[in-house]
């Protein structure tokens, strides 16, 4: 296939952003790039491609943390106007934290009704009280209110450790859940008996923190002998997930590995919940050094409602 005809500032451009990504990488993002723009090209009829059809096609490849930080390197203006948010606590609170409600297609239709549902919270926070945990919070005082039985599990205060990859889950006879004895002996069948689940979940470093990995990884052992899914289908999911960066999208595609993982356990993700902005702590502008989205109430709210949703399916 022939490269795409670039205009020169688009040829400098490509080889700028390329630059932004480690030497090894640098060959197959280049193909994808000039595939996806191969297509825009296509779809507007031009000829040769220009740097703002280029930027198109990168930020269409490209986590969605990428456009930030390009934007952040490239651009003066948008860097100065986030920087002016972390100056101080009354710069921050004048900026709502960012909160997305994800928008489903209708899910499985309820088998129960809420006061006859129970819901279990897995929290992968490794602070107490911080951002995701008191979010999560909210997630279960929504089902709560709409007559759940709930329960919050938080892997900072239990003794889990990782899969080793043994694979004795796989054996033919094999009646446990897993051949390790620690605290996930005791939360594999609330997950069984759980009609709906919350995850929450901070980003470190552009993926799941290390506590939420380790657990996933453990749910492993829930596929069996022969690739057999133990999990009857049934079970719905809601995805919370917060991050520092000022983007409220930056690391969606963090969130669908999360959803895409509870789906091959026939686990349905109903709804989902991203959180940008929280670098209260981070940028020392957090007076009290906790939960500083509790200081943004109607983003809050969304939680709320989220968690609500979960076990009612309505709104």
């Amino acid at each position: 296939m022939t490269d795409p005809l670039l205009t020169k500032d688009g040829q400098e451009l490509l080889d700028s952003i390329l630059s932004m990504r480690p030497a090894v990488m640098r060959e197959d993002r280049k193909k994808r790039y000039l595939r996806v723009l191969s297509l825009l090209m296509n779809e507007q009829g031009c000829n040769e491609a220009g740097k703002e059809l280029l930027l198109e096609a990168v930020f269409m490849v490209e986590p969605r943390v990428f456009e930030f930080s390009y934007k952040l390197r490239n651009d003066p203006d948008a860097r100065e106007k986030i920087w002016l948010k972390y100056v101080d606590v009354e710069a921050y609170l004048s900026t709502p934290i960012l909160v997305k409600r994800w928008k489903s297609l209708p899910a499985s239709k309820l088998a129960k009704r809420p006061d006859q549902m129970k819901v279990i919270a897995v929290c992968a926070s490794p602070r107490k009280g911080g951002n995701n945990e008191v979010l999560i919070d909210e997630a279960l005082r929504g089902a709560a209110d709409a007559g759940a039985g709930v329960e919050k599990i938080t892997l900072r205060r239990m003794k889990i450790g990782f899969c080793i990859g043994c694979m004795k889950c796989k054996d033919e006879g094999f009646d446990l859940w897993c051949a390790r004895k620690d605290d996930m002996t005791d939360i594999f069948p609330k997950i069984v008996d759980a009609d709906a689940i919350i995850i929450g979940f901070p980003v470190y470093w552009g993926r799941e923190c290390g506590q939420l990995a380790t657990f996933m990884d453990r749910l492993n052992c829930f596929e069996r002998f022969k690739y057999r899914v133990a999990l009857e289908p049934g079970r719905r999911a809601l995805v919370i997930g917060t991050w520092g960066v000022a983007k409220v999208d930056a690391y969606d595609h963090v969130i669908e590995n999360v959803i895409l993982t509870l789906n091959e356990h026939q686990i349905e993700t109903v709804e989902a919940i991203s959180v940008g902005g929280l670098e209260g702590v981070y940028d020392g502008i957090d007076d009290n050094k906790k939960a500083i989205a509790l200081r943004f109430p109607r983003e809050v709210e969304k939680v709320y409602q989220a968690g609500r949703s979960l076990v009612t399916g309505q709104g």
